[in-house]
């Protein structure tokens, strides 16, 4: 799975935009993906600017299936 890939199947189980950012700005209460020098990172962002639940990945499928899935069950409440 890449970027482009998971965007598509975010919006395909309802997920609003607001929720994640990839590669892109840190917001507070966002799950952030980032690519760092090859490698990647996952973490959610919180409104005191902690990272929490951080994690590395070396291939980007690994990070977007991790993502995939926190998003779904996040959905879930």
């Amino acid at each position: 799975m890449n970027i482009a890939y998971l965007g598509k199947k975010l919006d395909e189980i309802g997920v609003p935009k607001r929720y994640y950012a990839i590669n892109g700005d840190l917001s507070s209460d966002t799950y952030i993906l980032n690519q760092i020098y090859g490698r990647w990172e996952y973490f959610y962002y919180d409104e005191k600017g902690n990272r929490n639940d951080y994690k590395t990945f070396d291939t980007e499928n690994d990070d977007c299936m991790h993502i995939l899935n926190v998003l779904k069950n996040e959905m879930k409440y």
